[in-house]
């Protein structure tokens, strides 16, 4: 497999997303991010800093049908043919690889942030009973098909304001865009930066 086809059908795996996002933070937004480390005890944060105070915990958002393109890429990778059938608005050339298909709303991809920003409290509330951090920051990686931008965040997510979540930050990364929310500042956008490899 040459290696941009490795990357492709590993482009939404946590070995991708988790580096991706805490790279894209120490580089948009502060650099002490870069200092973080994965531990190693699976029952815990996805990101620890060095003096164990903070944590990070990264999330990908996708729509289903993009969840069901990503599948299909793969199926049709290990096996040599997949199903088509539950893939909406397809169309692929004459080998059956996908040239377009329907990505997905703007209401879906919203109600995907605001139950995964809920789940993922959730979790770090029972996480912080054993686990003792000062800070706990969220990080969502958004597959959004270019739909969203700064004001789209700020129009379509005013309930941010009254959700009760114990993270001070939330960042949000979309194909275009990075932003963060905290209770304090509200949504901030910063350049998007992505360390070159």
């Amino acid at each position: 497999m040459n290696e941009y086809k490795y990357k492709f059908l590993k482009r939404y795996d946590k070995d991708s997303i988790e580096p991706f996002a805490i790279n894209t933070i120490a580089q948009s937004f502060n650099e002490r991010y870069a200092q973080y480390y994965s531990p190693k005890n699976t029952d815990n944060f996805d990101f620890i800093s060095p003096d164990k105070q903070s944590a990070l915990e990264v999330m990908l958002i996708l729509p289903e049908n993009e969840r069901k393109e990503y599948e299909y890429e793969i199926a049709l990778d290990k096996n040599g043919k997949a199903n088509l059938h539950e893939i909406k608005g397809v169309k692929t050339d004459e080998n059956d690889r996908i040239l377009s298909y329907y990505g997905g709303s703007i209401s879906e991809i919203k109600k995907a942030i605001v139950g995964g920003i809920n789940r993922k409290n959730r979790k770090a509330l029972k996480r912080l009973i054993n686990k003792k951090y000062s800070q706990v920051d969220l990080c969502l990686v958004i597959q959004d098909g270019a739909l969203l931008d700064f004001n789209s965040f700020k129009y379509y997510f005013e309930e941010f304001y009254t959700l009760d979540f114990l993270f001070r930050n939330i960042f949000f990364i979309t194909r275009d865009t990075f932003i963060r929310y905290s209770k304090s500042d509200d949504f901030v956008e910063y350049k998007r930066k992505i360390k070159n490899k």
